[in-house]
């Protein structure tokens, strides 16, 4: 039975499939084909199976057709981590329709529609959806556009944790502070260009700031295979949230 792990081409993708070398994966990716095939690489050297599937999740149609091949390429799927997201940091007046739409479909539409296509199989073996969120969805940062994606898939999380869970299916999130990926360099970069208003008080109460995206691997293994945690939110961000 395989896992499906989409924008798994870098990142916390990359290292969640890895990690998962156990099971047979599917390496979900939008645009890097030669990126994610190196993650199909590495997962072999780890001793796994996987395959390089190309789809944007933030349409329902491809999103359907990512999980039909999941299934066709490997018979069963047993879970979903939904990882595929995108940043567009700016100033709530500064932000456009476009980027709006465009962070909102890709972190939250995207979830659910890759979700919604794969939980009649999930529900036939009683598997796993994993939503790999931020610590913004709880404390609002980076910008209104990137916290309003993440707190929605917490709250996804919590509603098909109730309407998934009688089928046997757990449903849980991991949310990341700050982690060594490009992406956060993206909004690294966009913080220390503008004045850093509503932020001054965020930061973590260890000693380091940011974590791997291995870091966050081991926190995704652990709710696939922990049996009773179902419905949560666990926060990787060394205590960002308090």
């Amino acid at each position: 039975m395989a896992i499906l792990v989409t924008g798994a081409s870098r990142g916390i993708g990359r290292a969640v499939a890895v990690d998962l070398a156990a099971h047979d994966v599917v390496v979900n990716y939008h645009e890097r084909e030669d990126a994610a095939e190196e993650t199909v690489e590495a997962v072999e050297a780890a001793g796994g199976s996987a395959v390089a599937v190309q789809a944007d999740v933030s349409e329902s149609a491809e999103a359907d057709r990512l999980v039909e091949r999941a299934v066709s390429t490997f018979g069963e799927l047993e879970g979903v981590v939904n990882n595929a997201g995108i940043t567009r940091p700016n100033r709530l007046t500064d932000t456009t329709d476009e980027t709006w739409e465009a962070v909102i479909e890709t972190n939250l539409s995207g979830a659910f529609y890759v979700t919604r296509a794969a939980a009649p199989h999930l529900c036939e073996v009683a598997g796993d959806v994993i939503f790999v969120s931020s610590v913004g969805g709880t404390l609002g940062t980076v910008d209104a556009s990137y916290a309003a994606s993440k707190a929605g898939l917490h709250g996804l999380t919590r509603s098909l944790a109730r309407e998934l869970g009688p089928d046997g299916v757990q449903v849980n999130a991991v949310a990341p502070g700050p982690v060594e990926t490009s992406l956060n360099d993206v909004i690294l970069e966009y913080l220390e260009s503008v004045e850093f208003r509503g932020h001054e008080n965020v930061d973590t109460h260890l000693p380091s700031y940011a974590c791997t995206p291995e870091d966050v691997a081991d926190s995704v293994r652990y709710l696939l295979e922990n049996e009773y945690v179902h419905g949560g939110v666990l926060e990787v961000d060394g205590g960002m949230h308090l």
